[in-house]
């Protein structure tokens, strides 16, 4: 597939946003920060950074076919998998369970399933959808018979976690494939209205988005010792 650079740049941006939080989250845990400690700007760049990830990646699905989408999400998914084994053994502090290479997985898997059937016109349905979702994992509907069932049967990678469900990176299909199909029906609709036509040039955005996975899986192996380390140069 050509590289499309807006879609590169826009994961370059993001991936780069992504980095940044982290090395706060880490700045955070030694010395307090009261700009990023549990306020709502850092509730809503953490957000901004998921979606982006979820809708860029539904995007790129609309340019695959669906076998490729499946081959992806099932690859996604052992990745995701592979995390969750080694937080298990290696930090049991920071364990991940249905993380977002998890929630990304799947829902390239869905998406590979019924990708031929989705209108380019419900990405704003879509958006709508996730938007009204997103507290359900959170047991928006606990007080419904029929769902605190779900609640309890611990169905955690569709959306429904029990009480006692931990995660320190949690994305289930609900509300998350909402903002996936956000991303595949809008870039699908970007494509009737010729909207890569234009394409950007390349850039220096562009050139990290894409790498984007690898960056992803060893930034915090690179950045959590190094604030350690100074931290522990600091006492």
């Amino acid at each position: 597939m050509k590289r499309i650079q807006i879609i590169d740049t826009f994961r370059g941006l993001t991936i780069i946003s992504m980095v940044l939080f982290h090395l706060f989250y880490n700045i955070n845990y030694y010395w307090t920060l009261n700009f990023y400690n549990g306020t709502i700007f850092n509730k809503i760049w953490q957000l901004s950074i998921a979606v982006s990830f979820f809708i860029i990646s539904g995007i790129t699905s609309s340019f695959l076919n669906p076998k490729k989408n499946i081959k992806r999400g099932i690859i996604t998914s052992l990745i995701g998998f592979s995390i969750t084994f080694i937080t298990y053994i290696f930090a049991k502090d920071q364990l991940i369970i249905w993380g977002v290479l998890n929630g990304l997985g799947l829902s390239m898997i869905i998406t590979g399933l019924m990708q031929k059937s989705i209108n380019p016109k419900l990405w704003p349905i879509f958006i709508l959808a996730f938007t009204f979702s997103y507290k359900v994992p959170a047991g928006l509907f606990y007080n419904s018979e029929f769902l605190k069932g779900l609640y309890q049967a611990n169905l955690f990678p569709i959306g429904f976690p029990s009480f006692d469900f931990y995660s320190n990176d949690y994305f289930p299909l609900i509300p998350w494939l909402f903002a996936f199909l956000a991303g595949l029906s809008l870039g699908k609709f970007l494509k009737e209205k010729n909207f890569y036509d234009f394409d950007i040039k390349e850039n220096l955005l562009g050139k990290i988005g894409r790498y984007s996975m690898p960056i992803y899986l060893t930034h915090q192996i690179i950045l959590y010792p190094l604030v350690s380390l100074i931290y522990k140069l600091t006492l």
